[in-house]
């Protein structure tokens, strides 16, 4: 299972981790940076992929 952390901003900053401790560790770096101040933040299951040739 992979998990993904993105943002509701135009450049989503999309990142995706194989275990949960990693998107969250992401997770909670953005809900606490100042820079992301605003911004909504997102941690999701990953049920499918895609990978574009």
């Amino acid at each position: 299972m992979k998990y993904a952390v993105f943002s509701d901003y135009c450049d989503a900053g999309q990142s995706v981790f194989d275990t949960y401790e990693e998107a969250l560790e992401d997770y909670n770096e953005r809900i606490s940076d100042e820079s992301w101040n605003g911004v909504d933040a997102y941690i999701c299951v990953v049920i499918d992929e895609y990978k574009a040739k």
